[in-house]
């Protein structure tokens, strides 16, 4: 620590960055989105947006947080959730980061807290990576701390900071030392953490990078099976997220975005084509993948810097990024962004032109630093911001609890859909209701056969409904009231709402949680019949199934009674003259599994889209639970690579104790 103090200067950047926040009663947030949504709003409307870029951290990632935090703290995995998409997989759409420190630290700190500590710990481990990076490349401290400084300011952290985009960025620098230095036990954890942090498409290109690193500085042998070792104790996260993009259209569909040539007049100024915080951006593409500016000091000194080896090395690879952002490269990873996650590279640069000017003379890499961090600040002040705690997690409208009060009737709450723009799809989740939609993820083929019967020509990623859709269908899928914009009226029964910015209408007889189908005629055979009913994949674009889709038209629909945890698992205690199919109201995925009485039991398709299982006479009890086959290859593939990282530590500790004992040569 003699020498390396300069580096605990790191922690003034953040505070820098966001003062009254970090520390501070402010919080570093983007939820001022949701104040001009209508949930949260009064009828007079109202509410303001800094950023209309920086949508998703309050229109996605907190719905999803919400429900992985609760289901840790129940000491479950977040295998399911119920909200969205009529029950939609959790875990699986990775960008939940159930084992993220960000969102670990909600399990032990209150909301506001959290928010700030995981915005100080994604950027202090960035720069910190940084900065031990440097020290291995023999930079020296003054130039680590510069160079940590510069990542911690980058375009790519500072655009992403609230989106796993970041939270798994800021483990590439530990990935590049463990390579440097070595340390197989190190190169597994940061493959392990870059892969639970949330961003499959950032996770490719920082593997990418680890592999060019290794080719250019290591080609140390073993560094490929370390990385795989961090994969597998990833895996229970990275399965069954493969497991659903098999399954999604969306995912095999999307396509690769080039960054736009004229994007790369970020490099000669930050902000040349505007900034969306400002109304003035003009620029072509998307804002976010053509922020390529990593400060003026940063980019003079890496040019500088390119006077040694090292620092040529690392603008030549800078500039191998870019080029690469350019090209039309095959989705769905949005290589555009290779430009801005190149920046980090010139921050390392940035520490070589330090070395070059400085040395170890601690006033003259103070000064030096002191630039970086200030033009650094500069070109990216406008990118993210802090709100008061209440405006970070607002409380929503009071005309909510009257909707919340007609969507659960003293019982289970049944579904909200909002036509066009009443309700966005994940914003009722934020108020404790379930919606038909959902915003943005892998849409497995399933829920986009849901989403035709919606509207028949779909249009992501939020999946907007105009035009009421039948009525049988909704009360099918459980839906009990329709929101609409304050100008449109339904043929149905209106739910009053004081002081509400939209109108709400009554579905009646919506389907509860589970009931019994009764079969029309006993003289067949009931549980062949409705089963093949069942699983026919493709009944939700037609009209309602007999028996399964429209309730009454087959026969009594019995309600049943059910035990459900919230997330996966589901009870139900069957009547005595049970006979027909029980349809639970989710989704249907090939993880849902089911047993009757103890015996395992098929789990087919009610409607084409909800979980179905056929009974009869004589059984007592229903148990359904959604446990994915990823998740449980995943379990066991996270054991196998547990033991190989015992090994590779084992080893390390080993070769470190043999080294201390070893007796100095004599000078």
């Amino acid at each position: 620590m003699g020498r390396w103090w300069p580096l605990l200067l790191l922690l003034l950047v953040p505070a820098l960055w966001f003062p009254g926040a970090l520390p501070g009663p402010r919080v570093v947030s983007a939820d001022d989105h949701l104040s001009v949504h209508h949930l949260f709003q009064q009828a007079d409307g109202g509410g303001s947006v800094r950023h209309p870029h920086l949508s998703d951290p309050a229109l996605q990632f907190k719905a999803l947080q919400r429900r992985t935090v609760e289901a840790l703290r129940r000491g479950e995995a977040p295998l399911w959730n119920p909200d969205l998409y009529g029950g939609a997989p959790l875990l699986a759409d990775a960008q939940s980061r159930a084992a993220s420190p960000v969102t670990l630290l909600r399990l032990v700190l209150p909301e506001d807290a959290a928010q700030d500590a995981g915005v100080a710990w994604t950027l202090l481990w960035l720069g910190l990576g940084t900065a031990l990076l440097a020290g291995a490349l023999g930079l020296g401290p003054w130039a680590a701390l510069a160079a940590g400084a510069a990542a911690m300011l980058g375009p790519y952290p500072s655009v992403w900071l609230l989106h796993p985009h970041a939270t798994t960025f800021c483990w590439l620098p530990w990935l590049l030392w463990a390579i440097e230095t070595r340390r197989g036990w190190a190169i597994a954890l940061a493959v392990a953490g870059m892969a639970t942090g949330g961003h499959p498409g950032t996770l490719t290109h920082g593997l990418g990078v680890g592999a060019a690193w290794w080719v250019a500085r290591s080609r140390g042998p073993g560094v490929a099976l370390c990385m795989g070792v961090g994969l597998l104790l990833a895996a229970p996260l990275l399965l069954p997220l493969l497991e659903l993009a098999g399954r999604s259209e969306t995912a095999q569909a999307r396509v690769a975005v080039p960054l736009a040539p004229r994007q790369l007049l970020d490099l000669v100024w930050p902000g040349a084509l505007g900034h969306p915080s400002t109304d003035t951006w003009h620029g072509p593409g998307s804002w976010a993948d053509g922020q390529l500016h990593p400060g003026l000091a940063t980019l003079a000194l890496a040019l500088w810097g390119a006077r040694d080896r090292l620092g040529r090395g690392l603008l030549l690879g800078w500039a191998a990024m870019v080029a690469l952002s350019l090209l039309p490269l095959p989705g769905p990873v949005a290589h555009g962004r290779l430009g801005s996650e190149a920046a980090w590279l010139l921050a390392l640069g940035a520490g070589v032109g330090v070395r070059r000017l400085a040395g170890d003379r601690a006033l003259r890499g103070a000064a030096l630093t002191a630039a970086v961090v200030a033009t650094g600040l500069w070109a990216r002040r406008h990118d993210q911001g802090s709100l008061p705690a209440a405006d970070h997690d607002p409380a929503p409208a009071p005309w909510v609890t009257e909707l919340r009060a007609a969507a659960c009737d003293d019982g289970p709450c049944a579904r909200v859909l909002g036509l066009g723009w009443a309700a966005q799809p994940n914003t009722l989740s934020l108020v404790g209701l379930g919606d038909l939609r959902g915003y943005d993820l892998p849409v497995s083929t399933d829920t986009r056969r849901l989403m035709v019967a919606l509207r028949p020509r779909p249009r992501g990623p939020w999946f907007p409904v105009d035009d009421l859709p039948t009525l049988a269908l909704l009360r099918f899928h459980g839906v009990g009231v329709v929101l609409t914009p304050p100008d449109r009226s339904l043929d149905l029964e209106p739910v009053p709402l004081r002081d509400a910015p939209v109108r709400a209408w009554r579905i009646p007889d919506p389907a509860p949680m589970a009931w019994l189908a009764v079969a029309p005629r006993p003289a067949t055979d009931p549980k062949a019949a409705l089963a093949q009913v069942a699983a026919d994949p493709q009944a939700a674009t037609r009209p309602p199934v007999e028996g399964v889709a429209d309730r009454g038209s087959a026969g009594p629909a019995r309600p049943l009674a059910a035990a459900w945890d919230g997330a996966s698992r589901v009870a139900l205690d069957l009547p005595d003259d049970a006979t027909g199919v029980v349809v639970l109201n989710q989704s249907w995925a090939p993880g849902w599994r089911a047993s009757i009485d103890g015996a395992p039991a098929p789990v087919l398709r009610a409607g084409g889209t909800r979980v179905a299982v056929a009974v009869q006479a004589g059984d007592r009890r229903l148990d359904l639970r959604y446990r994915p086959g990823g998740w449980v290859a995943g379990l066991q593939a996270c054991a196998a690579g547990g033991l190989s990282w015992l090994v590779l530590l084992g080893a390390a500790l080993r070769r470190r104790s043999i080294q201390s004992r070893r007796p100095e040569r004599p000078t």
